[in-house]
């Protein structure tokens, strides 16, 4: 098992800085990005720049994850947290939001099934969000959670496909894929499945394009509901507690040996 070299910092600087910078290029794109008949100009510099930082951010996140460390189990990931309950809450409550607005504008019948799974699926990571207190997950509500972005992102792939500039869909397109990719990977920890360098790199690189989607007018409850839930609520990125081996055989937290 390898050790994790580092603590939250890198990998939290790197995210919330690219993020902040991917979110105003978006921004700035999408302002004098096109021409006067609404066509892209791939050309421009806020294109150009957007997508350097994205390729630099991926490597960026690849490079440190790798050095996060390879343990599996559900105690040491998702340890006890109050900012990661507090996000899973308001993530679920916005997520739940955003399913019953699309519910009341009187959709077709697939997307009127995947927004009321989507309910359901805002239930769970509100439960999940108030069992992180305790370093619990409900890994039943994982699978719902997960099966739903996937239907979502076949939902909202059926309105994409009729435009053809991919520019103006591509990082929510991006951001839906790594959801439901991170969602994947967090559902397998209470399963004994747990993969933590590839959760925190699905749970980061998610964070950025969900940031960066809130730039467009379109959809902002569900990406601000993911970027509330995952970046908080992936894995714990702070080191784990050293620990020392008993007399008797097993190992003690240092933080919990007796003090003299």
């Amino acid at each position: 098992m390898k050790e994790q070299k580092f603590g939250p910092l890198p990998l939290l600087g790197l995210t919330l800085g690219g993020s902040l910078a991917g979110f105003l290029l978006r921004l700035r794109m999408l302002r004098t990005g096109y021409d006067g008949l609404g066509v892209q100009i791939t050309g421009s510099w806020p294109y150009v720049a957007l997508w350097i930082l994205t390729f630099l951010m991926l490597g960026g996140l690849v490079a440190l994850c790798c050095f996060m460390g390879s343990r599996s189990s559900l105690e040491e990931n998702l340890r006890p947290s109050l900012p990661a309950a507090l996000g899973g809450i308001a993530g679920g409550a916005l997520l739940f939001a955003c399913c019953l607005v699309g519910i009341l504008g009187k959709p077709d019948l697939f997307d009127t099934l995947v927004y009321a799974l989507g309910l359901a699926a805002g239930a769970f990571v509100a439960v999940n969000g108030y069992l992180r207190r305790t370093g619990k997950a409900n890994a039943p509500g994982g699978m719902v959670i997960t099966l739903f972005l996937a239907l979502y992102l076949v939902s909202r792939f059926r309105l994409w496909s009729r435009d053809p500039l991919l520019g103006d869909y591509c990082f929510e397109l991006l951001a839906s894929v790594c959801a439901m990719l991170a969602s994947y990977r967090l559902a397998g920890f209470p399963m004994g499945r747990g993969r933590r360098r590839s959760c925190l790199f699905w749970s980061m690189a998610a964070v950025y394009f969900c940031a960066v989607s809130l730039a467009d007018p379109d959809n902002r409850l569900f990406y601000g509901a993911m970027l509330l839930w995952l970046l908080p609520g992936t894995c714990t990125l702070s080191k784990p507690t050293p620990r020392r081996r008993k007399l008797g055989g097993g190992y003690v937290d240092e933080e919990e040996q007796p003090h003299a």
